[in-house]
């Protein structure tokens, strides 16, 4: 019996002395000038109060509240429901009404609250919209961040005032590793974005609805300085046509032999200094036959093939198509792909044609899903680089038998910097200025590629 009545009471005293130690700790954190400090004082406030209740310790029980209330009102919760308890504790003269006092535990699992999440979806490529039963209140919304930068582990998160119908979701997007909603607590919905990276973010909101735009500075859409060792990577840039072979000729003459050489010199000159081995497969205004290049490819050792080129469309349709797009080899074809296949495959023979069939299902699985990641991360960052200034479509990435590509030994690409003939894009294409944002973007899709994948 002593042996039992002395285990609990060191089992009281160790509870009390984690309290007050938490307590100091909470302390400390409330006074900080940092919003994570902040926020983890709020927490410890909230575990030590709920374990204050189940002792009936009001003392404990007002400390924690004005912990709460302090910390809250610096995070912009609302903090009403705090008060009243603290007001109530405060004038309460006899134990019977703790007694009637609703423990934590006889509603834990009761969800409260007016305010219910109607709907989630995705409006665009970059804005969740989050829509509600009745409007929301600025004072409703809470976003903070937590960031790891040692770890790589970085979080934004939104504390909504209201409540999930369903049980936690998973959501999914490019520029993000992780989204998930989930109920908080009883009145608090909880939204967490989680990546290696710092996310940039924005919200608004209007009505019944919270809207929160992903920027296309996150993750996979930007450029991040690679640790990595890129010296001994080479790669081939093929500026496409050439010589006799002038490509598609677009709006006001424009020239694709020229505008993809322009390009893919300053795509060279970027890789370089990033610290890459780089060769051309023409330099200058020569005729180049498309079995060699990849040839020559395979000569250097090449661990990428980028094949620069331009898209086109008659006349009649100049102003319907634009857009980026990046193509990788397979047997499979898009619709989409085939005006590209038909003009640049224009000059290979019916023997040519077969050959090129008999290569294309002998190819590795791995050779074409390497390749295809390659496309992805040139897409995704070409993209980003370029809608910090400029307005453009994005074409999507798609598969292709295309005879410049055929027969490379390494990941190959064939990149359509947009379309010459329409006349917006085009002007674009012959800018310099844009030009080198492009091969900016084409060689941050590069480091993103070795970064993934060295």
């Amino acid at each position: 019996m002593r042996y039992i009545l002395g285990i609990l009471l060191f089992s009281i005293f160790l509870c009390a002395d984690v309290n007050t130690q938490a307590l100091k700790r909470a302390d400390k954190s409330s006074n900080s000038s940092q919003k994570s400090e902040i926020i983890r004082a709020y927490n410890d406030y909230r575990n030590i109060y709920i374990r204050a209740l189940m002792k009936d310790d009001d003392i404990l029980c007002k400390t924690c509240l004005r912990g709460l209330i302090k910390t809250g009102k610096k995070l912009h919760i609302d903090v009403i429901n705090y008060e009243n308890k603290l007001k109530k504790l405060s004038h309460k003269k006899s134990k019977k009404l703790i007694e009637k006092k609703k423990r934590p535990d006889s509603v834990k699992h009761s969800i409260s609250g007016k305010n219910r999440l109607r709907s989630i979806r995705w409006k665009d490529s970059q804005r969740l919209v989050l829509r509600f039963s009745r409007d929301i209140k600025k004072s409703e919304v809470n976003r903070f961040s937590l960031n790891y930068s040692k770890q790589k582990k970085f979080k934004t998160i939104y504390d909504i005032y209201a409540v999930l119908t369903e049980k936690t979701m998973s959501l999914q997007h490019t520029s993000v590793k992780k989204i998930r909603l989930a109920q908080f607590d009883q009145k608090t919905l909880r939204i967490v974005f989680e990546s290696d990276t710092k996310i940039i973010q924005q919200y608004k909101i209007s009505g019944h609805e919270l809207t929160i735009k992903m920027s296309s500075e996150n993750k996979e859409l930007r450029y991040i300085p690679l640790h990595a060792n890129t010296s001994n990577k080479i790669i081939v840039i093929d500026p496409g046509h050439g010589g006799k072979d002038a490509g598609a000729v677009g709006y006001k003459k424009y020239r694709e032999k020229i505008v993809v050489l322009q390009t893919a010199k300053k795509l060279r000159d970027i890789l370089l200094k990033r610290g890459y081995t780089v060769y051309m497969t023409r330099n200058s205004d020569d005729f180049v036959k498309l079995r060699k290049r990849t040839k020559f490819a395979n000569k250097k050792k090449a661990d990428l093939f980028l094949s620069i080129h331009a898209n086109s469309v008659p006349k009649r349709n100049r102003k319907k198509a634009k857009g980026i797009e990046t193509y990788f080899l397979s047997t499979k074809r898009s619709k989409r792909a085939e005006s590209s296949l038909k003009a640049e495959n224009s000059d290979i023979s019916k023997l040519e044609k077969s050959a090129m069939n008999t290569t294309l299902h002998l190819m590795s699985r791995e050779k074409i899903f390497a390749s295809n990641k390659l496309a992805i991360d040139l897409q995704q960052n070409m993209l980003a680089t370029l809608k910090t200034h400029y307005k453009v479509k994005d074409g999507g990435v798609r598969s292709g038998p295309f005879w410049v590509l055929v027969g490379a030994e390494m990941p190959a690409v064939l990149i359509e910097l947009g379309f010459i003939s329409h006349p917006d894009e085009a002007k674009l294409m012959v800018n310099h200025r844009y030009q080198k944002k492009q091969a900016i973007g084409i060689a941050n899709g590069v480091d993103r590629y070795f970064a993934k994948n060295l």
